[in-house]
């Protein structure tokens, strides 16, 4: 269903990522749980504005199993009325069926978000939306419903197009007329994991489909430095626009220092450390500080890592 008129009915974003520590390259943050409220304000003042659901695709988290001050975090920041599906990142080692066991099944618990079912829909009249859900591991099915509202598809699943996708990604994920049969019968599809944000409208020969790939909600790795977090504007003709959000404050370590870190460590040589926990009692936290302690790795940089592993 498309209408002439075009009032934003919805917010689309994805890849929160919710953590306890910054990633290395964001250690700079003076305060991470500030700057990780910074955004989620934005998108609070953005809900008031336009009085209109927050729709995730998936990673809320950046680990299932996040502390105490995460979720907490999360309850108090994260904007009210806002359905969510899970991506990789909320669930104990990626498995759908142990949902229940995660950070993000505490926040539909505590009713902060209404998590959305597995390939149902749910009906969301006053903003004129079906919602439907296909968690991250899960498969993508067409619907016939063809409701009165726009039917939305909210997918954690990862896509690139053109220069939008890292390098030598996946041919199969690549955004093709594959995906397009899956999503016969959607007006919209948001996806989250690429945490490179793009968009368009994709024909096939039945239909108009809106892509909107949300991106990345928060940067955290220095080849995202030039990358500007967006999250998606729904109107009601069913065209989804970008609003940019503000990074003016954001703190990070520049690019050279985390080439210096990056060349300090020999990741190969960890990698092959790491293989051989299997045969001792060590657990990983245990393998880095050995690690980093053998190879007589620089302390500021032993500080960055342990800082931000939260060893």
């Amino acid at each position: 269903m498309r209408s002439k008129d075009k009032k934003v009915i919805a917010i689309f974003l994805a890849d929160i990522h919710l953590s306890h520590n910054p990633p290395i390259w964001r250690s700079a943050e003076p305060n991470w749980y500030a700057a990780m409220k910074r955004p989620l304000d934005e998108v609070r003042v953005l809900q008031e504005k336009y009085y209109c659901p927050v729709i995730c695709a998936g990673d809320i988290f950046d680990r299932w199993n996040s502390p105490p001050e995460v979720i907490n975090f999360a309850i108090q920041n994260l904007p009210d009325n806002m359905y969510a599906i899970p991506g990789q990142h909320d669930l104990p080692l990626h498995n759908y069926k142990d949902i229940e066991r995660s950070a993000y099944w505490t926040l539909v618990e505590a009713k902060k978000i209404e998590n959305i079912p597995n390939g149902s829909f749910m009906h969301r009249g006053d903003a004129g939306l079906t919602i439907y859900g296909f968690p991250y591991g899960t498969e993508i099915i067409p619907t016939n419903n063809q409701s009165k509202f726009l039917d939305i598809a909210v997918i954690h699943e990862y896509i690139w197009s053109k220069t939008f996708g890292y390098p030598n990604a996946p041919k199969e994920d690549y955004l093709s007329q594959k995906h397009l049969a899956k999503l016969s019968g959607y007006d919209v599809a948001v996806f989250g994991d690429n945490h490179i944000g793009f968009s368009g409208i994709k024909v096939n020969s039945k239909q108009k489909i809106e892509i909107f790939n949300c991106g990345t909600l928060m940067r955290r790795k220095s080849d995202e430095v030039d990358y500007k977090p967006q999250v998606g504007l729904l109107l009601t003709d069913g065209s989804v626009v970008p609003h940019f959000l503000d990074i003016s404050q954001d703190k990070y370590l520049d690019i050279q220092s985390t080439e210096v870190i990056e060349a300090s460590l020999n990741i190969k040589e960890f990698i092959q450390e790491l293989e051989k926990l299997g045969e001792t009692d060590l657990d990983f936290s245990d393998a880095m500080k050995q690690y980093l302690k053998k190879n007589k790795i620089k302390i500021e940089i032993c500080n960055i890592i342990i800082k931000a592993m939260g060893l």
